[in-house]
């Protein structure tokens, strides 16, 4: 890279530092390397902080800053590891989301590239000379003298490990770097291969048959050796032969192997295990879909496509399709998916397609494998990137694609930390490329049913499933008219049930809530056992005896006594699929069952495996939690049993509606994906709500027009915009009376906006229904707006009044634009 002699300063943001960029001159030796993008070590203090330039500037913004400006030390990289594109995606979204830039590109980049180098004193050639000069007399104290002979015997000594010199080392290494005897360098941690090492045994010559048929274990050594093809790594050898160090240094010696180590890039190991597919014939509405989409790759535009297609209408193999042509073009694509559950089967599909072209992205890579990720994504070896939501970061080059399935899902939004939504960083991103995004589901958002209906998204659709498959037909079950032991498994799916499995076939039970049962109640008092830290009942899971608080983790166990009226007269109320599990054990004692909750699966490990046993037919009966309600594939599967529809529709928010018929009209999706036609049995006490009867009908968008009129008239999103703020704090009345303040505060600008015909509206302050989390006390204060433009600088002006009204320190507030959820 060519540098201008004239740029002069780096903006540097600083990871776990201050909340805005600082300004650093630039040393001339450096200039050619500081870009923005690339790591760098700079003074902050008394100490040396990592961080990532932002800008570079021929000027600084303001001249008062030149006076006690410091220099860039160190520059790490050759290259950025954020790409232009990404760097303006942080920055839209530090402004949008109101959260600091170095706070975003702590989201951004993985742990690894944001570890602090290990700093070493490392003697120069001139220095190597000078200590050994014959006649230099030694210097005077104990710790010059440790640290020249530590020098003489390495060469290179990290600093951390001079510390148990003696004193004096100190003075003597300042005093040597000056002579020019000693210079400091820096390893990076992240910078390091982290490709694992393995060893392969390769066979060049069978040893004669005579000497083979005298060892049986020289003859196994070789028999596994031979079924690899003559090939094979030495763990395989000792997984499955005995003595293999003896036989591998002897016949080495002797010329029949030949042993080399070879550096293996280390790839995800969470694939469902599936049999490899070729692409398959598209039908005549898949093959329309790419064609329309096609047209697009190449037209350099930022072009947003709704994919809607019912579920088994064969989206990922459009998918797959335009990834291909993609590919073709030499460019890249990112496939984001909302949760492990499902990128564990997407993974396995597209490995079959692209091999080691595939690159995996998601929280539940061990730091290795991020690693190597990463590097294959930057080196361009993996053109194509399968992840969760914060592979919207992946810094593929000469991106041309971005596919964003289960578009729907509240997944992509994170609630904490920066509380951005992946889908609408995709859209930024596409946007900023000037590139097509296609947003699939079966069930897509109001948000992007509105933007069709705008004309600013084009709709694309896949009415029928593969095969012309026919939709399950959909029953539901009014559960007030059952009692006590059919409050869970109702007559009417007991019986389904049995048929479905006396036909060999497989069965899921849905039921979004985990858990044995739901809260602990005294009879005497009517006392709840609550978690201590959060203001919400704990769920009792049988199988570890334990209470525990789904929000914090805080586990106890159960109190043989009521803490309030000391009565023994603690129950259980309510249950989750734990239970719905032994319900089910119980009506069919003989058939294998399957459970997938945060609870059975806490690992990616350990779902792979559960999914595997349902999908081989070991098990015959799925029941789990939104994590097997969408985008799972079991060809087996004719039933769906939906234990209580009613978990989303009992939350006091204005999108329950939309979530309600979207999990049962994806978890419906699961039945009839065969050669067999499935049936679904949805179990309520509200049978006639409207979204009950939207997915007993399969009519997602009539389900839509009507909730759409619903939230025009009550402005609600996606006719306005809308901001949350939180405010929280460690005591009850100090969140009330912040929250107040900032009520005030808004109030008052919203007068001055009002005043320039910019309206805004406030909703609160309240308590959130979550009055309590995590040992803070919560607030909420909504506000709304009818276009960006307006909400935008509202939030900016007011949190800056907010930082000069200067609240107690113990106070948070915190900006959540577009809001999922009101808890």
């Amino acid at each position: 890279m060519k540098s201008d002699p004239a740029v002069s300063y780096a903006e540097v943001a600083i990871p776990n530092g201050p909340a805005e960029p600082l300004h650093y001159r630039i040393p001339t030796a450096l200039k050619p390397r500081v870009q923005s993008g690339v790591r760098v070590l700079v003074p902050l203090g008394r100490r040396e902080a990592l961080g990532i330039v932002v800008g570079v500037a021929r000027t600084l913004p303001d001249p008062a800053l030149e006076k006690g400006l410091r220099d860039v030390a160190v520059v790490l990289d050759q290259r950025p590891v954020l790409p232009a594109d990404l760097m303006k995606l942080c920055r839209w979204m530090a402004s949008y989301y109101l959260h600091p830039l170095p706070a975003v590109l702590e989201t951004a980049l993985p742990t690894g590239l944001l570890a602090k180098p290990v700093v070493r004193y490392r003697l120069t050639e001139e220095g190597a000379q000078g200590l050994g000069a014959p006649g230099r007399s030694a210097p005077r104290s104990a710790g010059a003298r440790a640290l020249e002979e530590a020098l003489k015997l390495s060469g290179a000594i990290p600093r951390k490990e001079l510390r148990a010199l003696p004193r004096g080392w100190k003075a003597h290494a300042q005093r040597l770097e000056e002579k020019g005897w000693i210079q400091r360098d820096y390893v990076w941690p992240a910078a390091q291969p982290s490709q694992r090492v393995v060893r392969m045994i390769h066979l060049v010559q069978e040893p004669p048959p005579e000497r083979v048929a005298r060892s049986p274990y020289l003859r196994s050594f070789l028999e596994v050796l031979l079924e690899a093809g003559g090939t094979c790594s030495l763990g395989h050898l000792r997984n499955r032969a005995a003595h293999v160090h003896y036989w591998v240094k002897k016949l080495q010696d002797e010329g029949f192997l030949r042993v080399e180590d070879r550096e293996v890039v280390q790839e995800s190991p969470f694939a469902q295990a599936m049999a490899p597919t070729a692409p398959m014939a598209l039908t005549p509405d898949q093959d329309q879909v790419v064609t329309r989409v096609g047209q697009t790759l190449t037209a350099g535009a930022f072009h947003p496509f709704v994919l809607f297609g019912v579920t088994g209408s064969g989206k990922t193999e459009v998918y797959l399709a335009l990834i291909e042509r993609v590919l073709a073009a030499g460019r890249t694509a990112l496939v984001l998916v909302p949760e492990i559950a499902l990128s564990t089967q997407l993974e396995a599909l597209f490995r079959s397609r692209f091999g080691r072209r595939l690159a995996v992205w998601h929280s539940g890579l061990s730091p290795g494998v991020r690693d190597d990720q990463w590097k294959k994504i930057v080196g361009g070896e993996s053109p194509v990137v399968l992840g969760v939501r914060s592979a919207v970061f992946s810094p593929l080059p000469n991106l041309g694609l971005i596919v964003v399935d289960e578009e729907h899902d509240g997944s992509y939004k994170q609630d904490d930390r920066l509380r951005y939504h992946a889908r609408d960083a995709a859209l930024m991103r596409a946007r900023l490329l000037d590139i097509p995004v296609l947003l699939g589901s079966a069930t897509p958002s109001l948000q992007s049913i509105h933007h069709w209906r705008q004309g600013r998204y084009e709709l694309l659709r896949l009415q029928k499933r593969v095969e012309d498959r026919p939709l399950p037909q959909v029953a539901v079950v009014d559960m007030r008219r059952h009692r006590g032991p059919f409050r869970i498994l109702s007559p009417e799916l007991q019986k389904a049930l049995g048929e479905t499995l006396e036909q060999g076939r497989q069965a899921i039970l849905f039921l979004n809530r985990r858990g044995f049962a739901t809260f602990f109640l005294c009879r005497t008092c009517g006392y709840v056992l609550q978690c201590p830290h959060c203001a919400v009942s704990v769920t009792y899971h049988q199988s570890s005896d334990r209470l525990q608080c789904h929000y914090c983790g805080w586990e106890a166990q159960v109190p043989g006594a009521c803490p309030v009226c000391q009565k023994h007269a603690l129950i259980p109320f309510g249950f989750g699929t734990e239970r719905v599990e032994e319900e089910c054990k119980k009506a069919f004692p003989d058939v294998e069952t399957v459970r997938i909750d945060r609870d059975a699966v806490s690992r990616p490990g350990q779902l792979v495996q559960s999914l595997n046993v349902f999908r081989s037919g070991k098990a015959r009966v799925l029941i789990g939690t939104q994590m097997v309600a969408k985008g799972h594939d079991f060809p087996d599967v004719t039933l769906v049993g939906v234990i209580n529809a009613d978990t989303a529709l009992q939350v006091a928010d204005f999108r329950s509606g939309e979530t309600t018929v979207q999990l049962l009209l994806q978890v419906a999706g699961r039945a009839g994906r065969g050669d067999a036609p499935g049936r679904v049995l949805v179990q309520t006490y509200n049978p006639r709500h409207h979204a009950i009867q939207a997915a007993v009908h399969m009519d997602y968008l009539q389900f839509c027009e009507a909730e759409l009129a619903s939230r025009q008239e009550l402005q609600y999103p996606p006719f306005t915009r809308m901001a949350r703020l939180l405010v929280t704090a460690p005591e009850s009345e100090a969140a009330g009376r912040a929250a107040r303040q900032c009520a005030q505060e808004a109030e008052q600008l919203k007068a001055a906006f009002e005043k320039n015909r910019r309206p805004i509206a406030l909703m609160g302050p309240a308590p959130a229904p979550i009055q309590k989390l995590k040992g803070r006390f919560r607030w909420n204060l909504y506000i709304k707006a009818w276009s960006h433009a307006h909400l935008q600088p509202f939030l900016e002006s007011l949190m800056d009044r907010l930082k000069a009204s200067k609240l107690p320190r113990t106070v948070h507030v915190v900006v959540d634009r577009d809001p999922l959820s009101s808890l």
